[in-house]
């Protein structure tokens, strides 16, 4: 598993306005994923402070389902449990946190996202300039929670085109979830020759869960193509789309 720093959170632009400057504390989080199943009911979570000044933590487990674009949903749980939930650390120091399971494995995997969100200090720090706009950061970490007979896969479906925007479905059919690599989207032209490509960045896709994308597809391109193929790289496995380009889905 690797380590993840993070040292940034979003600014408000009227911050900057005003002429403030901003700082971010920074703390380390190891793993960045974790795995549990009916052997495996507990796991480590090492929290570094990483900073020279003591920061406070609070740290909650949320259910974790997704939207077919992505959004994620979260609502409260107590399927997992993290202890301590509030927690200080001086300059440097570094707590490991024990994460458990209240809840038996099923056939199917569960997902959830473990929260690590810095709390505003007691007191302002001696060195703090008035100036300056301290930047508090949260961060979530997934948890899945492993069946016994895990079976990664996943198809491409609904491949449509309507007025230049090509859209497609990646569907989650197995009973763990896949991280999509890479979605590599080609279409030839009535010879076979490249007509378009283009790749796009992808993201979990949960147990029974679903991911649409859209994209633009040019007219011009569009008009050359025969065929086009959707490819997607999830994990260490790889499973694809094609469909008949319609001359009417170009565009008007």
């Amino acid at each position: 598993m690797g380590k993840a720093i993070f040292a940034s959170a979003l600014l408000l632009g009227g911050f900057l306005g005003l002429g403030a400057r901003a700082s971010a504390s920074s703390f380390t989080v190891n793993p960045i994923k974790i795995e549990l199943s009916g052997k495996d009911r507990s796991a480590l979570l090492a929290l570094r402070n990483q900073s020279d000044e003591e920061l406070r933590f609070k740290v909650l487990v949320q259910e974790w389902k997704q939207s077919p674009f992505g959004e994620m949903q979260l609502k409260d749980t107590k399927d997992v449990v993290v202890y301590p939930g509030l927690l200080t650390l001086a300059p440097k120091e570094e707590r490991k946190l024990r994460v458990g399971l209240t809840v038996q494995a099923g056939p199917t995997e569960k997902s959830y996202r473990v929260f690590v969100e810095e709390l505003p200090a007691l007191k302002a720090p001696q060195t703090a300039n008035k100036s300056e706009v301290k930047v508090l950061t949260k961060m979530g970490i997934p948890i899945f929670i492993r069946p016994g007979k895990p079976l990664a896969a996943g198809t491409v479906e609904g491949l449509g085109l309507a007025r230049g925007k090509l859209t497609f479905t990646v569907k989650n059919t197995g009973n763990v979830h896949f991280l999509v690599q890479s979605v590599q989207v080609k279409a030839v032209d009535s010879a076979g020759a490249s007509a378009f490509e283009n790749k796009v960045d992808g993201w979990y896709v949960l147990t029974g869960g679903t991911r649409v994308w859209e994209i633009d597809f040019p007219k011009k391109e569009c008009a050359k193509s025969k065929t086009l193929t959707v490819e997607v790289q999830a994990d260490e496995s790889k499973f694809s789309g094609r469909m008949d380009v319609p001359a009417a889905g170009c565009g008007p």
